[in-house]
C-alpha cells in the first residue's frame, strides 16, 4: 500500500528516472535535432521556465507585507535572479541574436542552476537572513554574476566540448543535483518530525530537478535530445515550485479566513443574546441568529429581507434606533445604543418585552447596524413580582405594629356602643349606634387581615385531594351565590393528591369566589374547575362579569388595589401570598365576557421549602 502510494505520488519523476536509467544502458544512441527545429524548442521551454520563475518571485515577493516571511522573500530573490540568468542563457544560446559564443550561454544556464538549488537549500532549511540583507545580497551577486560572465565569459573553461560534456560541467551540475537531493531529504525528515504535510508539490519539484540536472550531465551537443528533455523536466519542476507557492499564498490563506468565517458564523448564531445585522440604507436585515429568530417567533426567511417595522418592532422604538444611527457612524461613533426597552407588538397585541443596544459597524462598503436584543418579559414580571412583595413586607410590617394598639381601644368604644344601645330608647339613636358598631366590625376585619398578611407562619400541610376540599365548600359557596341569584357550577376532575394547607386553601377558594360572584350581574354563573395538565394540578375560578380592564391587571395582588367600591383591596394579596407558600402560580385572563383566575400547584411536595439549610 505505502509503495503503490508513493509511486503514485511521485509518478513523473519515477518515470523521469526510469527513462534516465534507460539512457544510461543505450549511451550510445543519441537523438539529434535539427538546429532550427531545437532552438525554436528550447526557446519556448526556457520562456515558460522563465515566465514561472518570475511568478514564484513575485508571488514571494508580493506576500511579504503578509507573511513577514524573511525566508519566502529570500527565495522570491532567488527565483528573479534565476529567471534573469535563464534570460540571458535563452538570448546567448547558439543562433541566438546575443550569441558570440556558446561559453556565456551555458555559464548563465550552470549559474542559474546553482542559485535556484542553494535557494530551495536555505528555503527548507528555514536559515534565511532578514529581508533587507537578503535584497543587498541578491542584488549584488547578480551584478557580479553577470560582469564575470559577460566580461570574461569566453575565456573562463570549456563547459561543452565536440564529444559531449567537459568534467567540470558534469561536477557544477551535479552539485546542483545534490543540493536538490539534500533539500528532499530535508524536506521529508522536517515533515516527519514535526508532524506536518509533506509538502508533495515541493518534494515533487525537488525530485524533478534532480532528474533535470542528471540529464544535462549525458547530452554530447547543444542539439541532443537529452538536452531538451532536461529542460522539460526543468520547467516541471517550476510548476510544481509555483503550485506550492500559490498553495501557500492563495489556497491556505483562503482556508484559514475559511475557517475564521465558520468560527465566527458559529459564534454569530450561537451566541446567548439575540444578534442581527441591519443594513443602514434601507433598513432591512442582513442576518439574524438563532437567539434572535426564537425571540421574534419567526424562521429566517420571514426576516431577512424585511425591515424590523414588518416583524413587529413599533415605530416609536425603530425611529429611536434610527435617530442614533443617523447621528453615529462607523469612523466617528463616540456613543453606544444600550439598553433601549421595546415592546415586540404582532396583530395588534404585545408578544415580548425585550432591550435592545446597537452599534453602526461597517461590513464592505456598506454602513450597518449591528443591534443585539435581549429578551427582559420574565425579568420585568420578576421586577412587577419584587414591586409587589416589597409592598406587602410594608403592609405586614405596619400591620403587625398597629394591629394591637388598635384592637384594645376598639373593644373598649364597641363595648361602651353596644352598652349605650342598650339603654338607649330613642329609635333614631339607636340607629346611629348601629351603624357605628358595624363601622368597627369593618374596621376589625380590615385589621384581621393585616395580621393575616403579617404572619409568616408555617403553613399545616396535608396530603389531600383538592377536589374533596371543594366539595365541602361547596354548599356554603352555593348558598352565598343563591341569596345574589347567581348560580354556581363545580366540575371536579381526575387530579391526584397534593400537599395543602387545608385552612389556607379554603381562605384562597373563599376570597376569589366571593370576587367572582361580585363581579357578575344576577343571574351570572360561576365556574369552578379542577384537571390536571403536564406536572401540574389546575384550580380554574371563571366569572361571567364585565372583566379587568388590561391596565388594570398588572396591578392585581397589589395592597389596597381594590376594583370594587367597599374593598380593602387585602384579598388577592392574601391569595397570592397563599399561592406562593404552596409554590403555586396564579394567571389571570379576562375579557369583556368575564376573568378567569387560574392556580398552578405543582405535584412536587413543598416540604423541601421548609427543610433548614446545613
Amino acid at each position: 500500500m505505502f509503495l503503490r502510494k508513493t509511486l503514485k505520488h511521485y509518478s513523473i519523476a519515477v518515470i523521469g528516472l526510469l527513462y534516465f536509467i534507460s539512457r544510461l544502458f543505450y549511451s550510445g544512441a543519441h537523438w539529434v535535432i535539427p538546429s532550427e527545429s531545437f532552438l525554436f524548442l528550447h526557446t519556448l521551454l526556457e520562456f515558460f521556465s522563465i515566465i514561472v520563475s518570475f511568478t514564484i518571485g513575485l508571488q514571494c515577493l508580493a506576500s511579504y507585507p503578509y507573511t513577514k516571511s524573511d525566508r519566502k522573500y529570500l527565495l522570491g530573490i532567488f527565483f528573479i535572479t534565476v529567471g534573469l540568468f535563464d534570460l540571458l542563457h535563452t538570448l546567448t544560446y547558439n543562433g541566438m541574436f546575443l550569441n558570440t559564443t556558446g561559453a556565456r550561454s551555458i555559464y548563465f544556464s550552470l549559474t542559474a542552476r546553482l542559485t535556484e538549488s542553494s535557494g530551495l537549500l536555505i528555503y527548507i532549511l528555514n536559515r534565511a537572513p532578514k529581508k533587507r540583507v537578503s535584497m543587498v545580497f541578491g542584488s549584488a551577486f547578480l551584478v557580479t554574476a553577470l560582469i564575470v560572465i559577460m566580461k570574461w565569459g569566453p575565456y573562463l573553461p570549456p563547459m561543452l566540448l565536440p564529444d559531449g560534456v567537459t568534467s567540470l560541467k558534469i561536477f557544477v551540475e551535479s552539485l546542483a543535483g545534490s543540493l536538490n537531493l539534500i533539500a528532499f531529504f530535508v524536506l521529508i525528515y522536517k515533515s516527519r518530525l514535526e508532524r506536518a504535510e509533506n509538502c508533495p508539490n515541493l518534494s515533487n519539484a525537488l525530485l524533478l530537478l534532480l532528474i533535470c540536472e542528471l540529464f544535462f550531465t549525458i547530452y554530447h551537443t547543444p542539439y541532443d535530445s537529452d538536452n531538451l528533455v532536461g529542460h522539460i523536466f526543468k520547467f516541471l519542476g517550476y510548476t510544481y515550485i509555483l503550485k506550492n507557492i500559490l498553495i501557500k499564498n492563495l489556497h491556505e490563506p483562503f482556508k484559514e479566513i475559511q475557517s475564521a468565517y465558520k468560527d465566527f458564523n458559529t459564534i454569530f448564531q450561537f451566541a446567548p443574546v439575540g444578534l442581527s445585522i441591519i443594513r443602514k440604507s434601507d433598513h432591512q436585515f442582513l442576518e439574524i441568529n438563532h437567539f434572535f429568530m426564537n425571540f421574534l417567533g419567526l424562521p429566517d426567511k420571514d426576516v431577512i429581507g424585511k425591515t424590523p417595522m414588518e416583524v413587529g418592532f413599533s415605530e416609536a422604538d425603530w425611529t429611536k434606533v434610527l435617530a442614533y444611527a443617523e447621528n453615529n457612524n462607523y469612523y466617528f461613533a463616540e456613543t453606544t445604543l444600550a439598553n433601549l426597552e421595546i415592546s415586540l407588538e404582532r396583530e395588534g397585541s404585545k408578544v415580548s418585552i425585550a432591550a435592545i443596544s446597537a452599534e453602526t459597524i461597517q461590513l464592505g462598503h456598506e454602513e450597518c447596524i449591528l443591534m443585539s436584543v435581549t429578551d427582559i418579559k420574565e425579568l420585568k414580571s420578576l421586577h412587577t413580582e419584587m414591586i409587589r412583595l416589597d409592598r406587602l413586607n410594608l403592609v405586614g410590617q405596619m400591620a403587625a405594629g398597629i394591629a394591637h394598639e388598635i384592637r384594645n381601644p376598639m373593644t373598649t368604644v364597641r363595648g361602651y356602643l353596644q352598652l349605650m344601645d342598650e339603654k338607649s330608647q330613642d329609635i333614631g339613636q339607636k340607629s346611629t349606634l348601629h351603624f357605628m358598631i358595624e363601622e368597627l366590625d369593618r374596621a376589625n376585619s380590615i385589621l384581621k387581615e393585616f395580621l393575616t398578611l403579617a404572619k409568616n407562619n408555617k403553613p399545616n400541610y396535608q396530603i389531600l385531594n383538592l377536589n374533596k376540599l371543594l366539595q365541602n365548600l361547596h354548599p356554603l359557596i352555593e348558598a352565598d351565590s343563591f341569596t345574589q341569584n347567581k348560580q354556581i357550577r363545580f366540575t371536579p376532575g381526575d387530579i391526584p393528591d397534593i400537599e395543602l394547607s387545608p385552612k389556607d386553601i379554603t381562605q384562597l377558594v373563599l376570597n376569589l369566589c366571593i370576587n367572582g360572584l361580585d363581579a357578575m350581574s344576577e343571574g351570572g354563573c360561576l365556574t369552578i374547575q379542577t384537571y390536571k395538565k403536564d406536572h401540574s394540578v389546575i384550580l380554574s375560578i371563571k366569572d361571567e362579569g364585565h372583566g379587568i380592564p388590561k391596565e388594570l391587571l398588572e396591578k392585581l395582588g397589589t395592597p389596597f388595589f381594590t376594583t370594587k367600591e367597599n374593598g380593602t383591596g387585602l384579598g388577592l394579596s392574601i391569595c397570592y401570598k397563599i399561592a406562593k407558600s404552596h409554590n403555586a402560580k396564579i394567571d389571570v385572563t379576562s375579557s369583556s365576557e368575564g376573568t378567569l383566575f387560574q392556580i398552578s400547584f405543582p405535584l412536587q411536595s413543598v416540604e423541601s421549602m421548609f427543610i433548614p439549610s446545613h
